[in-house]
């Protein structure tokens, strides 16, 4: 078969599948995501040996998580999180710091280099907010105090565990650096407020003057090309192109014309992500997740991810009441797309043993099945009491 044939044959089958798998998991009311990893994992060598991992599909691939970051940075309102921003920034600190460092200790507990071990600590500190936002549409629950507070946090907490991603190539050398860490948050710290400085006083004026431009599509245009072009800057100061991609969408987030970028937005993202996603499950290596040390650490990961985020989150959220203490916690368990993109930088550090990919994916997998399950439970509405059950109430307020 040419080369050009088996390329596109190679993309064809993958973007088929994920989709497929995409309205099963739908159906079920499972997230979409989950399937499409499923599909990639089915078709490639561990299970049907249809498709093996190639140069194109990781291309189309990292075009997809750059616009999975994209689509997020377009969601977040900075200004959205000032509206119960104490608690948010309490619940996203704590469930940022109390992951990291049990990951941390669980990490080196278990024999594994300090490289690996502050790997497995970012890893459990995002949040996906995608995951939770549905859950929390579903049952109209977005614009509650809890629910704002969970968004909120959420948010906060991609920004820190970027932030924190960021910092992992200081440390993978083979003699890290404080001052080369230290450098590399003041880049992201500089680039974060620039940004957010420039959102609210070039970007409009850049976009009035936009309405004179005779090219087709002008303001989808010029965000294609600040995608591009923070992806680039990113990885030239050394950082990763998924930073610069979340920071051009929230750059872009402060628009009149917002709702037509972000159709435009995920009109791409439903073709490429899935790439990055099927992707995944194409690399996964089913004989890594079925060893026992394996089945041990991803067992150990997901039970911190699951804790960790509950108790420190459900802590900090107290003064809202134990009942929706609780719900916030549960919302911030799924580490979802935002863990997969971690996950995804394993293998881009030598030091990290390749298993911790899979381990990885699969932690990411089951808290995006546990945490809204639980979130669905605890959203319930709860049954009022029955006669049967009010007649003991009145006859006591008889006798008083």
């Amino acid at each position: 078969m040419p080369s050009g044939l088996h390329a596109l044959y190679g993309l064809f089958l993958l973007f088929a599948a994920a989709k497929a798998g995409e309205e099963l998991f739908q159906r079920l009311r499972q997230p979409a995501l989950i399937g499409q990893i499923l599909a990639g994992f089915l078709l490639g060598p561990s299970v049907l040996h249809w498709l093996a991992p190639s140069g194109s599909l990781d291309f189309m691939a990292e075009i997809g998580v750059m616009f999975l970051l994209f689509e997020a940075g377009l969601e977040t309102q900075p200004e959205e999180i000032l509206e119960h921003g104490v608690m948010s920034f309490l619940v996203a600190v704590l469930g940022v710091l109390t992951p990291l460092a049990l990951g941390w200790w669980f990490a080196l507990a278990a024999g594994e280099n300090a490289i690996t071990a502050r790997f497995v600590g970012t890893l459990l500190t995002a949040t996906s907010i995608g995951i939770t936002a549905q859950v929390l549409a579903d049952f109209h629950a977005t614009r509650t105090t809890f629910g704002r507070v969970i968004l909120g946090a959420a948010v906060l907490d991609d920004i820190l565990g970027l932030l924190a991603l960021s910092t992992l190539s200081s440390f993978a050398g083979q003699h890290p650096r404080l001052v080369n860490m230290l450098l590399t948050v003041g880049f992201v710290t500089l680039f974060f407020v620039l940004v957010l400085v420039l959102r609210r006083t070039a970007w409009p004026r850049m976009r009035r003057r936009m309405s004179g431009w005779r090219a087709r599509s002008p303001v989808w245009s010029f965000s294609l090309v600040l995608l591009l072009a923070f992806s680039a800057m990113s990885v030239y100061i050394g950082l990763a192109a998924v930073i610069g991609a979340f920071l051009a969408g929230i750059f872009l987030s402060e628009s009149e014309e917002i709702e037509p970028l972000r159709q435009q937005s995920h009109a791409v993202s439903s073709f490429v992500v899935p790439f990055f996603l099927a992707n995944i499950g194409l690399r996964m290596n089913a004989a890594e997740l079925f060893s026992r040390r394996d089945l041990f650490l991803i067992g150990a990961i997901t039970l911190i991810a699951i804790v960790s985020k509950l108790v420190a989150c459900g802590l900090a959220a107290l003064p809202l009441g134990r009942k929706d203490a609780l719900r916030v916690g549960l919302g911030m368990i799924p580490r979802g797309e935002v863990g997969i993109v971690v996950a995804g930088q394993s293998l881009r550090i030598p030091a990290i043993p390749n298993a911790y990919y899979s381990i990885s994916i699969a932690m990411a997998v089951l808290t995006s099945i546990i945490g809204p399950l639980l979130l669905r439970l605890a959203l319930r509405p709860q049954p009022s009491p029955g006669p049967a059950a009010q007649a003991p109430v009145a006859r006591q307020a008889s006798l008083r």
